[in-house]
């Protein structure tokens, strides 16, 4: 487990156009894992994070090529738990967030050959446990990059009359646009490509502006939404008109900025400031979510060094508990029966069930605990 690291910039540590520039050291993966410096890597980025899981070769060093000043290097067991805390958005500016898995998923399945085995085996694992944690652990309806900023639309003093533009109908850009409609406010949306932008306009009964129209009528909106990706910025505070407001959700940054700050722009670097106050109630929520996220990365650990069903036991019995309530509960109203007594029948058919299994402990009873705990593995997983 020491060979594994994760070299990690996130928004606490290095601005949006820091973390981007941070990724021209990938290109220097290929070479370095020719060179036998690196045996894995697969390169992360989020909205929020770049990072780079690796394992070195026995004694091994980090190149210098991939480090960066304000990088944060964790190995090991810990390096497992920040992942599966990634995954589960527990290291999120919006915590708790799901759509980070998908951003994650995406980074490993761009690696390539990079990445080899036991990263592979590292990635499935920690993706697996953290759909099972959120499954059984996470309270529900959490926060998000767009719902953040969108919030801070309710700041402006004509919301909720004031007329927004979607620039982006991405992922981003599609989340932003539904909280925006369901704050209630005038809205419209604009995509380079038009097919999705006006799907994306139609779902939510809004106006779609064509991309070659949108600068021409930018004016117009008391606020401009940008969930776009662009390489180079398509919008500077030197066009906004007077009162308008500007919120930049792209990465990299999309709306160029003078060096003074600006009260009328909102880009993810100055959200970050803001995020822990504004989720600190949320997060109180998420104990024991973070709690189990421990556990669970031992549990992955010992999958890739050994054989352990600890942590899926534990899952199947809260499983369990949920399947007995919901049958209890859909009998009582169909027969009137008494609950207690229908729980404790349910109870007793599980016990029955499970018990022989508990006393086992080989690789076939991992197996069946990982099955049982709803956790059915694809062909090619192991």
């Amino acid at each position: 487990m020491k060979s594994l690291l994760c070299l990690s910039l996130d928004y606490t540590a290095a601005s949006t156009a820091e973390r981007d520039g941070a990724k021209r050291a990938w290109l220097s993966l290929p070479a370095l894992r020719e060179d036998g410096r690196i045996l894995e890597a697969v390169p992360v980025s989020t909205c929020n994070r770049t990072e780079i899981y690796l394992r070195l070769p026995p004694g091994g060093t980090v190149p210098e090529e991939i480090l960066h000043p304000r990088v944060r290097t964790l190995s090991g067991e810990e390096a497992v738990l920040h992942l599966l805390r990634v995954l589960l958005g527990l290291e999120s500016m919006a915590c708790g967030e799901s759509s980070i898995v998908g951003q994650v998923r995406e980074s490993y399945g761009g690696a390539g050959d990079l990445c080899g085995p036991w990263l592979h085996r590292l990635f499935q694992g920690c993706l697996r446990m953290a759909k099972l944690l959120r499954t059984c652990y996470h309270p529900g309806r959490e926060p998000s990059v767009p719902r953040l900023m969108a919030e801070k639309l309710r700041d402006h003093p004509s919301f909720p009359s004031v007329s927004s533009l979607v620039v982006g109908a991405g992922e981003m850009g599609e989340e932003t646009a539904r909280v925006l409609a369901g704050l209630a406010v005038p809205l419209a949306v604009t995509n380079r490509s038009p097919g999705r932008g006006q799907a994306l306009a139609d779902s939510l009964g809004v106006s779609f502006l064509p991309w070659e129209e949108w600068r021409g009528q930018a004016a117009a909106f008391g606020a401009l939404f940008f969930c776009t990706g662009a390489p180079e910025p398509l919008f500077s505070l030197a066009e906004r008109r007077e009162g308008q407001r500007i919120f930049d959700l792209g990465s990299p940054p999309q709306v160029e900025r003078s060096a003074a700050a600006s009260p009328f722009l909102l880009a993810m670097d100055d959200l970050a400031v803001e995020a822990a106050k504004i989720t600190a109630e949320y997060r109180t929520k998420l104990r024991r979510l973070e709690s189990e996220a421990a556990e669970a990365a031992r549990s992955v650990c010992a999958e890739l060094t050994s054989l352990s069903a600890e942590t899926y036991k534990r899952l199947v019995l809260l499983r369990a508990e949920r399947i007995v309530e919901e049958r209890t509960e859909l009998t009582a109203r169909k027969t009137g029966a008494d609950r207690e007594s229908l729980r404790r029948m349910g109870w007793s058919v599980v016990k029955a069930l499970l018990s022989p299994a508990f006393a086992e402990s080989d690789p076939h009873a991992r197996r069946l605990w990982k099955i049982l705990s709803g956790d059915m593995e694809e062909p090619g997983d192991d």
